[in-house]
């Protein structure tokens, strides 16, 4: 008995240090985040589980989120670019809450919103309809619908590009809203955020631009899905889709 104490007292310590590391590594270098809602149609679907890079914009003290309410960075930092998908904490919610969304805007762009037709710093944002096969095979996908919430005969699916970087964006001819018609000019340290699925997404045309320290990280890579449908509990493993990357 006296070994076992003596033992269990040697391996505490270490048992600690490990999970301390385990919880800096999260907290600066890469973290697990799992998708909850269909905000990111076509492109990540609910039940994906990814990894989010953390330093892609600058090293920070672990944990200085925490004490210092917002991240204090080690050797300066690095812009987010247009089309970047990150994970980050909403003006609407608190510090626990995490979205993931793409971003639009830069500090000083100017957003123009006109019938669904986006515009950036007054250029169209070109969008090209995906038709045929490709439109089938994303819309007839088990994880895209599988509690059938669209009338996939309303739903219109683009490639969008900006600044030379091609994304999939999805529309519903069901939904027209106000939303819809905006324009703003991006104060500084300040980013517009978009969800892919335009018309079903809580995003910056509802809670405002988002703050570079609300920024957790880059969202790069899928590593697990599954998905459990809320109808009649059926459990759907998707293999195919562990390590897509995230464009």
């Amino acid at each position: 008995m006296k070994f076992e104490a003596h033992f269990f007292k040697r391996q505490v310590p270490l048992l600690l240090l490990v999970i301390l590391l385990i919880m800096a590594i999260r907290s600066s270098i890469i973290e697990p985040f799992r998708i909850p809602t269909r905000s990111m149609l076509p492109g990540l679907m609910m039940g994906d589980f990814l990894f989010a890079n953390k330093f892609e914009y600058g090293f920070h003290i672990p944990f200085s989120e925490s004490f210092a309410n917002a991240p204090i960075y080690l050797g300066g930092t690095t812009m987010p670019k247009r089309g970047d998908v990150v994970i980050f904490t909403p003006p609407e919610a608190g510090q626990e809450s995490l979205y993931i969304k793409r971003i639009i805007g830069l500090p000083g762009d100017k957003i123009e919103f006109q019938h669904k037709q986006l515009w950036l710093n007054g250029v169209m944002v070109q969008k090209f309809e995906v038709t045929g096969d490709e439109r089938n095979s994303i819309l007839n996908h088990p994880g895209f619908d599988p509690e059938d919430r669209y009338n996939k005969e309303k739903l219109h699916l683009y490639h969008e590009t900006i600044d030379h970087h091609t994304y999939t964006i999805l529309e519903d001819e069901s939904f027209e809203s106000m939303r819809n018609e905006q324009e703003l000019v991006i104060p500084e340290n300040h980013y517009f955020v978009l969800g892919d699925n335009r018309d079903d997404t809580r995003d910056s045309r509802v809670f405002g631009v988002i703050s570079f320290n609300s920024i957790r990280g880059r969202a790069f890579v899928v590593w697990l899905s599954y998905r459990v449908s809320m109808n009649d509990s059926h459990w759907s493993f998707r293999a195919e889709r562990i390590g897509k990357l995230i464009r």
